[in-house]
C-alpha cells in the first residue's frame, strides 16, 4: 500500500501522544483535559480516527520505583503508563526526556509501530522527548507541541540556558498550540514567533452548552481546587479579602469545594478561623463533575485568584453555569475573555483588588449573570467541545497527507 493511500483510508495514520498529564490506573488523579481532546479526536462520526497510542508520564525521583506497564485499550486509545526516573527541581530535564524518549522508541520498535505524527502535549518537558523522537523518526514524521503557561514559564525564567532547545523544538514544530492564551506574547518574545504555526487550543470542559442556566444566586460565593494546592490557588488572599469584605456584608459566606488530605483540611481550617471566618466559611469536600454543575448556577460567583494557572478549567464551568468569575490577570483563562463581561480580574494575592472585585460582583451580579447570558452564543462558539476536535483532526489530517505526499514525490 503507497503511502498516499494509506492516508486517504480511513483509520490508518498513527498519532503517538506524549504527556504527564493523561489519566491511568497507576498514577494519581490529574486533570482530564488532555484525555478528552485524545478521546474525542480518536473518533468522529464515521467510525476510528486514525490509530493513538497515548504514553502517559509520571515522574518519580526513586530509580527503583520506575515501571512500564501496558494499560491496554481505553476508548480506543492505546494507553501506556510509564513512571520514569527523574531529578526534582527540574535537574538535569533534558537528560530525562531524552531517555524517556529512547524507552518510547524501544516500545514501540517491539510492537511494529511507527508514528505518522508525534504530539507532545507540554512543551518544555515532553516537547523534548518529542523532539528526539520526531529527529529519530526522521523529516517524514509530523510534531505537534502544546504550550501550557505555567510549566513553560517556569523553564524560561529558572533555566534560561534551555531556550536554545525550546527554539529548536518550535522550529521543527507542525504546529503549536496554546493552551495558555495569557502566556502566548511572553512565548513569541523567548522563544519564537511563528503564526502560521500557532493557534490558541482551549482545554475542553464538560458542561459546556448554547444555553445557559439562569437560576437566582443564593447569599454564597464559592471556590473550587483541591486542597493540598491552596497555596498556588491564592487561598490566603482570597480568605483575606473575604474577610474584610464580611465585615460590611455579614450575611454572605463562601464555600470552598475539593478534596484533599487531613493535613490540607486541618491547614484551611486555621486559616479559616485565624482569619475570624468560622461558621461563615464552609469546606464542602470533593465533589463529581456532575454534583458541581448542579451547584454551580446558585452562586454568586465563582472566586479563585490562583498565582499560577496554566488554563483553570473551573473558571470556563463556572461560566458556562452562567456565574460571572472572580480570576487572576497574566495567568488562568485570561486572555481568553476578550469581549465578554465574565467578571473581575485581580492581581493574585492583593487583598485590597480582591475586595473590590467581591464588592462589584456582589452589587453588580445581575448585571454580570445578564452579560454572560447574552455573550452565551460566543462562548460556546469559542470553547465548544466539538468546534475544538474538529479544528484538531483538521490539522492531524492535513500534517499527514502533507507528509505523505512528500513521500510519493508527488
Amino acid at each position: 500500500m503507497s503511502d498516499i493511500t494509506r492516508i486517504e483510508e480511513r483509520a490508518i495514520f498513527r498519532v503517538l501522544h506524549i504527556s504527564a498529564d493523561y489519566p491511568n490506573p497507576y498514577r494519581d488523579r490529574t486533570t482530564t483535559a488532555i484525555e478528552r481532546l485524545v478521546l474525542g479526536a480518536a473518533k468522529d462520526a464515521e467510525g476510528d480516527f486514525g490509530e493513538h497510542i497515548v504514553v502517559s508520564l509520571k515522574r518519580t525521583s526513586l530509580p527503583w520505583n520506575t515501571s512500564f506497564v501496558d494499560c491496554g485499550i481505553t476508548g480506543g486509545v492505546r494507553l501506556f503508563s510509564y513512571r520514569y526516573f527523574g531529578l526534582p527541581m527540574g535537574l538535569g530535564l533534558a537528560r530525562a526526556m531524552r531517555r524517556v524518549a529512547r524507552k518510547i522508541a524501544q516500545t514501540l520498535e517491539m510492537e511494529d509501530w511507527e508514528p505518522d505524527l508525534i504530539h507532545a502535549h507540554k512543551f518544555a518537558f515532553e516537547g523534548i522527548a518529542g523532539l528526539w523522537l520526531a529527529e529519530h523518526y526522521g523529516a517524514s514524521t509530523g510534531f505537534f507541541v502544546s504550550v501550557r503557561g505555567e510549566s513553560e514559564r517556569n523553564v524560561l525564567i529558572y533555566k534560561p540556558y534551555y531556550r536554545w532547545l525550546m527554539r529548536r523544538i518550535a522550529f521543527r514544530a507542525d504546529k503549536i498550540y496554546h493552551v495558555s492564551a495569557w502566556f502566548k506574547p511572553a512565548f513569541n518574545k523567548q522563544v519564537s514567533l511563528q503564526a502560521a504555526k500557532e493557534r490558541l487550543l482551549p482545554n475542553i470542559v464538560g458542561n459546556t452548552a448554547p444555553d445557559l442556566p439562569a437560576v437566582p444566586a443564593n447569599d454564597r460565593f464559592v471556590t473550587v481546587f483541591h486542597l493540598n494546592l491552596r497555596k498556588r490557588k491564592g487561598l490566603s488572599g482570597l480568605l483575606e479579602g473575604f474577610a474584610k469584605f464580611h465585615k460590611s456584608h455579614p450575611e454572605i459566606g463562601l464555600d470552598i469545594i475539593g478534596p484533599g488530605d487531613e493535613k490540607a483540611i486541618s491547614a484551611v481550617n486555621d486559616e479559616i478561623e485565624r482569619f475570624g471566618l468560622t461558621g461563615t466559611v464552609r469546606l464542602l469536600g470533593g465533589m463529581n463533575g456532575k454534583t458541581l454543575f448542579e451547584h454551580l448556577p446558585h452562586y454568586l460567583a465563582l472566586t479563585m485568584p490562583s498565582l499560577q494557572e496554566t488554563f483553570g478549567m473551573v473558571y470556563l464551568e463556572a461560566l458556562f453555569a452562567g456565574i460571572p468569575i472572580l480570576y487572576s490577570r497574566h495567568t488562568g483563562i485570561d486572555g481568553y475573555l476578550d469581549e465578554i463581561e465574565a467578571g473581575f480580574a485581580v492581581e493574585p494575592g492583593n487583598a485590597a483588588e480582591i475586595l473590590a472585585a467581591l464588592e462589584a460582583l456582589y452589587q453588580k451580579n445581575t448585571f454580570y449573570r445578564r452579560a454572560i447570558s447574552s455573550s452565551s452564543k460566543l462562548l460556546h462558539d469559542r470553547f465548544d467541545p466539538a468546534r475544538i476536535i474538529s479544528g484538531y483532526q483538521y490539522d492531524l489530517e492535513q500534517v499527514c497527507r502533507k507528509y505523505s505526499l512528500g513521500n510519493t514525490g508527488s
